[in-house]
Formats: C-alpha cells, sequence, structure tokens
C-alpha cells in the first residue's frame, strides 16, 4: 500500500512538470489589439489617404459596417471644357467622377465616439463645392469651382446637392478650376472629424500651363 502511494505521488509530480513547462496559450499583444481597432493611417493633416478608383466612407457603429460608400475616380485634364467662359490663363480643368452609395440603415447610422449622425455628415457635404486642392506651392486651394467650371457641361453634381436616401446610389461628375500642377484633392467631413485626400498622378499635370510642349 505504501509503494502504490509512492508511485501515484511521483506519477502527480511528474505530470505537474509537463504541465508547467508547456506552452502558455497565446494571448493578444497591446500592439495588435491597437493595430485592429485604431483605423486606417492618416497623414500630416488628419486625412486618410486614397487612390482614385479607392472606396471611402463612413462606418455605422452598431453594425461595424458601410452606411455611406462614396469612390473618386477617372481624374483627367483638359485646358478647355464645353462651355462659353474664357478660361483662366495657366489654369486647367480637372475632371473627375464620383459615385455615391448608402444603405438601409443610413438615415439611422451613427459613426465615431460621440455617435455623430452620418447622414447629417454626408448630405450635401460632397457636393463640388465642398472639395479643396493643394496647389504646386503646397498652398491649399478653397475656391474650386470657378464661374468658367460652373458652366461646363461636363459638370454635373446635381445628384449630390440635396439629401441622400437610404439605399440608393448616385453618380455625377465634378469640373475643378485649378492651376497646372495641382498636387492632391480631398474632402474634409462636418467638423472635420474625418477627411480624405488624393494625390493627383503626375501625369496629368505635366507643365506649367495647358497644352504645353511635350518634348525631349
Amino acid at each position: 500500500m505504501r509503494a502504490s502511494s509512492i508511485s501515484l505521488l511521483a506519477a502527480v509530480a511528474v505530470l505537474t512538470g509537463c504541465t508547467a513547462d508547456g506552452p502558455e496559450p497565446a494571448t493578444a499583444s497591446p500592439a495588435s489589439t491597437e493595430a485592429a481597432t485604431e483605423g486606417p493611417k492618416r497623414n500630416a493633416q488628419g486625412r486618410i489617404e486614397k487612390r482614385f478608383g479607392e472606396p471611402a466612407g463612413l462606418n455605422d457603429t452598431a453594425t461595424g459596417q458601410p452606411a455611406l460608400t462614396f469612390t473618386l475616380s477617372n481624374p483627367r485634364t483638359n485646358p478647355e471644357c464645353t462651355g462659353f467662359w474664357k478660361f483662366i490663363p495657366d489654369h486647367q480643368y480637372l475632371f473627375v467622377d464620383i459615385e455615391v452609395s448608402t444603405t438601409d440603415d443610413y438615415a439611422d447610422a451613427v459613426t465615431g465616439a460621440n455617435n455623430r449622425s452620418i447622414k447629417t455628415m454626408a448630405d450635401r457635404n460632397l457636393s463640388a463645392a465642398n472639395w479643396r486642392a493643394v496647389g504646386p506651392d503646397d498652398v491649399v486651394l478653397t475656391d474650386l469651382v470657378s464661374t468658367a467650371a460652373l458652366n461646363c457641361e461636363e459638370m454635373n453634381d446635381d445628384a449630390l446637392r440635396e439629401p441622400f436616401a437610404p439605399a440608393s446610389t448616385y453618380r455625377g461628375s465634378f469640373v475643378f478650376d485649378v492651376p497646372a500642377g495641382t498636387k492632391s484633392l480631398y474632402l474634409d467631413m462636418l467638423g472635420k472629424d474625418i477627411g480624405w485626400e488624393w494625390a493627383i498622378p503626375a501625369e496629368l499635370a505635366p507643365g506649367s500651363s495647358p497644352g504645353a510642349a511635350n518634348g525631349f
């Protein structure tokens, strides 16, 4: 009986030793948890950098899913537009297309720590007049829609000037009157809690004036 007790104690000791030396359960590191919750990186101005054709938008806090999605695409330049207003010297027209989509819960969706209404932030705020640019000299350009640009037949942002309805898609085009060599377009939402910025491809602004000769 005594021998059996000793054998049992030895077995327990061996089992305990094996368990203590075994691998510990994996746990998420603070760094990985932070990376998962901090969202996309922002630039020095606090904006999320986007490529043309890449969706942007606002997530509903309740679902974690987008309630509003918009895509800026097809940037192109032209020294003229289909209109009758005189063109500004050393400027060019920058054309871009935009598509906006809302979900079924758009009207009730909120976002951010303060639960701000996505509808309040987005309605009428994606129209052409609310966009800004960074010029060739890094100066912010606040008035991209000139009288000339407004009279371009290519300008079509009427659908973005009215409140968005849930479960809807809107399409339009912008005509921005900017200096040649303008570096980026950006949009800051109401209160500047969030913004997005698109770098303008260098090949769209190769010269200091529209139609400049291109040689080698």
